[in-house]
């Protein structure tokens, strides 16, 4: 993937995009360990293009696109918290970062967390946390790559399945 990348920031119009984005690459990513039942029912609640748009209006919930070309290749979802358990000060959410399967190794991924690094300055926050399945190796290594230290840890429930997540944080260093 030679072209370069656009990242935008997501408003309204964004939302049968982001719908997508966000069915397709949660598709990719656990299809094959979860039922069609439960995938069905979580995609259909989860990226609905509804529940897009109404997080949209959300002053605390962040989107971001990024593209190669005119092709939607990945996105981030951030959500700006105060208070989370076992970590001090502002905290900033990465609830989603998924890329099309074609564009892992890219470099997308980085251009991505380093948006939500960013993003997480630009809040003043102290933090920026996230959870990952603890079977997802890839991501594991992305995180950690990027300076994430595993502090915590929940379950996360997938249709009858529940799943161990680990709760990674990222101190983040103000600019300042």
């Amino acid at each position: 993937m030679k072209d370069a990348y656009t990242m935008v920031s997501c408003s309204w119009k964004h939302h049968a995009a982001l719908a997508e984005i966000g069915a397709s690459t949660f598709y990719e990513t656990f299809a094959a360990d979860n039922t069609e039942e439960d995938m069905q029912a979580y995609i259909g609640k989860t990226y609905a293009p509804k529940q897009i748009a109404l997080n949209l209006a959300e002053p605390n919930i962040h989107y971001y696109l990024i593209y190669q070309g005119t092709e939607v290749m990945g996105y981030i979802k951030t959500i700006v918290q105060f208070e989370v358990e076992k970590l001090e000060g502002k905290t900033l959410e990465l609830e989603k970062i998924y890329l099309r399967k074609e564009a892992h190794g890219s470099g997308m991924a980085k251009v991505l967390m380093d948006a939500a690094i960013q993003l997480a300055r630009t809040e003043k926050a102290n933090n920026l946390y996230l959870g990952v399945w603890q079977e997802n190796e890839r991501a594991l290594a992305f995180y950690k790559k990027s300076g994430f230290e595993i502090y915590n840890t929940r379950q996360f429930k997938l249709g009858a399945r529940v799943c161990e997540d680990f709760l990674l944080r990222l101190r983040i260093v103000s600019d300042n």
